[in-house]
């Protein structure tokens, strides 16, 4: 009998082991699942939404921004031999160095910028902000397209000459005329802006329909990529994470007449010229939006 009481209790100390290991299992995999897990919505007028389950530990945000960089650089490798990516600096940028390590063949990339600053002391802001990346990455000094330091009207007329005389490998041309990067990679502020499109600024207002690729910034000593140019893009991506952004993301992506509102650019972007777009929102700043 006590030979069968010790060998009852050691396979009930086992059991409750198993259990125990069972159900932190099951909870190791909610919380994964929790983290990575992403919803995708289609709006009626073609643009995406990715809502990503964000936490304090990961960036998923991040991951997500990565692989579909990645994704999209070996495609249109693949199919014309260059991959054209217009950037603007800090967030969006940082997560670009998870690439280093062969993942994509960057002697075939080509970067150029969205917005930068060309006068005074903070001339050159956004690509001094990213030269970490760009080394990690290893790109050529001949693929990273500079803007010139010049006053802004002229650099803006310096720049977007230098991009139309791009290579067709490397930047193709859209049906209305403009230049088309493979990408444009975006980010957001919580006024609706992005790139150096403020909202009701000059070179806002010329869009939708303006000729042009890049203007000058009003007010900030600078150029900025167009609305037009943007759209003009074969791929956008617009991050808006912060909780302190859901009410312009709520705007933006659900009023009807977004695409014509000086007063939100970022909702200006669109998929008239077949362009890609995709927003990349957090459940925080999608907390605002209406169910779709």
């Amino acid at each position: 009998p006590g030979q069968l009481f010790h060998a009852l209790t050691f396979l009930s100390q086992q059991l409750q082991i198993g259990i125990m290991v069972g159900m932190i299992m099951r909870l190791l995999l909610l919380f994964l699942c929790a983290t990575v897990a992403h919803g995708l919505v289609v709006l009626p007028d073609g643009r995406r939404v990715h809502i990503i389950k964000n936490n304090i530990l990961l960036d998923n945000v991040g991951d997500f921004i990565v692989e579909r960089v990645e994704e999209l650089a070996k495609k249109a490798i693949a199919e014309k031999g260059a991959f054209s990516m217009s950037i603007g600096s800090g967030t969006t940028v940082k997560p670009l160095s998870a690439l280093a390590g062969g993942r994509v063949d960057f002697s075939k990339v080509h970067l150029f910028f969205g917005n930068e600053r060309t006068e005074g002391e903070a001339a050159g802001k956004c690509f001094n902000s990213g030269q970490e990346v760009f080394a990690c990455l290893g790109i050529p000094e001949a693929n990273l397209h500079r803007v010139p330091e010049l006053p802004a009207d002229e650099a803006a007329e310096a720049y977007e000459a230098e991009i139309r005389g791009m290579p067709p490998s490397v930047v193709g041309t859209c049906s209305n005329g403009l230049p088309s990067f493979d990408l444009c990679l975006l980010g957001s502020g919580a006024d609706g802006h992005c790139a150096s499109l403020y909202p009701k600024s000059a070179q806002v207002i010329v869009s939708p329909g303006g000729h042009r690729a890049y203007l000058a910034a009003e007010g900030k000593g600078g150029i900025t990529i167009t609305i037009d140019a943007i759209n003009s893009a074969r791929n956008v991506m617009l991050s808006a994470g912060k909780a302190s952004q859901s009410d312009m993301t709520r705007k933006c992506l659900a009023w009807s007449n977004a695409a014509t509102n000086h007063n939100l650019p970022a909702g200006m972007i669109s998929t008239g010229e077949g362009a890609v777009v995709e927003w990349i929102l957090t459940e925080e700043s999608a907390a605002d939006m209406p169910a779709m």
